[in-house]
This record gives structure tokens, sequence and C-alpha cells, in this order.
């Protein structure tokens, strides 16, 4: 720990519209797949694999989206992967650390075709990260973001672009999702590629030296662990009052997570989007060495 009271962070973008690579001083932390699948296609991963499931109305939206591409999958791999490769050139050879999907089945409700998606009672703890990987009737939709990520890396030559895994609640949620990744040609190691995973759960801070055995690195979200560790609905105006990323539980296990990577020699990157309205969050990191952050 240093006393660094004078010294100010450095802000990175999380990366979720294409219009942030048109300004010259963006500087990229984190590619959120699912934001930018929202606003750049804006149809549903299950309507985009079984489009043939949706009414005729449907369907035709889903083709004229698709437009000169004609298949709605090769216009979903093909539209994500440029803008991939816009993001790692942009990065001029520095990793691009790109997050696949995580986010709940509610974020998707808006979606063309979210019709096609199991309603959930509690989305925030339901199918995520890699259960929904794992999931028989996901596989098709984790396959596509698979081909996204192969093409930009081995078609483009990005092999820049780096992953990280969202919504990892076990052990053998690690094992797995190294596993499916390699059934899809995206062998850790291999070309390089690096895998890191999303601490997002409380879990994944009090048992990060185990985690990290999986993993070439980490990525603390400090909001989402906050939201898990304090039992918030972000999304409920009635509680934003009991929101706070400099709570003593919150920052215990930040904490934890962050001596971990630094004990595995592993890269450790963090993640608020409230840090500019918490001065006590932004000299907390600054006195545990951390001079970076991630943020909208």
């Amino acid at each position: 720990m240093t006393n660094r009271t004078q010294a100010e962070l450095n802000y990175l973008e999380l990366l979720t519209n294409t219009a942030q690579l048109a300004n010259e001083d963006c500087s990229i932390g984190l590619v959120s797949l699912d934001a930018l699948s929202q606003s750049l296609i804006g149809i549903h991963p299950y309507a985009v694999v079984n489009t043939h499931q949706l009414d005729d109305k449907k369907q035709q939206e889903v083709l004229e989206l698709a437009g000169e591409h004609g298949a709605p999958s090769e216009y979903y791999v093909s539209e994500l992967t440029n803008a991939l490769v816009s993001a790692a050139q942009k990065m001029k050879g520095k990793p691009l650390k790109v997050k696949l999907s995580g986010a709940d089945s509610h974020t998707r409700s808006e979606l063309l075709g979210s019709e096609l998606e199991n309603k959930e009672i509690n989305p925030v703890i339901g199918l995520r990260g890699v259960s929904r990987f794992a999931e028989k009737k996901h596989r098709g939709s984790f396959e596509l973001e698979c081909e996204i990520i192969k093409r930009a890396r081995n078609a483009e030559g990005m092999v820049n672009i780096e992953l990280v895994i969202p919504f990892v609640r076990t052990l053998s949620e690690s094992a797995t999702i190294i596993d499916l990744l390699a059934e899809q040609g995206l062998c850790r190691g291999a070309d390089g590629l690096k895998v890191h995973i999303m601490c997002e759960l409380p879990a994944n801070a009090l048992l990060a030296d185990k985690f990290l055995q999986y993993f070439d690195g980490i990525v603390i979200d400090i909001d989402q662990l906050g939201q898990f560790a304090l039992g918030l609905d972000q999304s409920n105006a009635s509680l934003s009052y009991l929101h706070d990323d400099q709570n003593e539980a919150i920052l215990s296990l930040v904490q934890q997570a962050l001596k971990s990577a630094a004990n595995a020699g592993k890269p450790c990157d963090v993640v608020t989007h409230f840090i500019h309205q918490a001065p006590k969050l932004q000299r907390w990191l600054l006195e545990h060495d951390v001079d970076t952050v991630i943020c909208q």
C-alpha cells in the first residue's frame, strides 16, 4: 500500500456503442458484447439463431435487418466482428478485453424476438454467464459469439483480443467454460489467447486465488459486487439510497480480489460506473495501488 494522495485516477471507457470509436481520444478498457450487440444489432440472439420460430411478421423484420448478408446469423457475426476489429485496431497492439454476454434476461426483453427466451422470476440471479453458455437452448448463440471472436482474431489478425468471462458461479463452472471455449476452437493459450474472469460475485472475490488458477487475469466489477454483497436491486429506485460502492463490505471483497491477483502475478482491472460520485473510493483505490478505472 502506498501514499498517493496527490495522484489522480486514469479513466478508460467501457465500449458499448461503435459511435464511441469515432472519438480519437477514446481509450477502451473493456468491450461489452451484450451492449454492443443490443446497440448495433437489436435482435435477440435466439431470434438470430432460430428465426423460423418467430411469427411471419417478425421473421420478415429480422430478414430485412439482415439485408444483403442474407442469413441473420451472418449479419450478426459480420457486424460484431467488424466492430471488434475496429476496436482492436484502435488499441494499436495493446490487449482488447471483450466480455462475453452476461446480462440477465430482463435486459434483453425489448429486443426483437425476445419472446423466444423464457421469462424468469429472478432474472438477476437466473440463467446468466457460464450457466447460460452451457444451456442446450443457448448453445447456438454461444457458438455465434465464439465465431465472432475467432473471425476477429484469426481471419482479421486481431490477436490482441482477449476474453472476459462473466458470471462464473463456481470453480466447476470455471473448468466448464474453458472446455466449452476449447470445443469452439478458442483454446486458452493457443495463439496467445488469454481468458479472464469477471469478478462480479462475492464468491469470485472470496475464492479469487482458486478461480485464478483457471484464468489469466481478473476484472473486478465493483458495482456488481455491491449489488450481490448488499442484496440490492439496482433497477429499484426505492433502494437507490443504499447503493454505496464505498461500503466496507464491498471494499473488503475488492481488497481480497486485488490481493489474490497480486499474489498470483496476474493482471487485475477495476470497473465501476459511479467512480466520479465516490471520492472515498477514488482515494481508497489509489491507496491500494489501483491507478486506472474502467467506467462509462
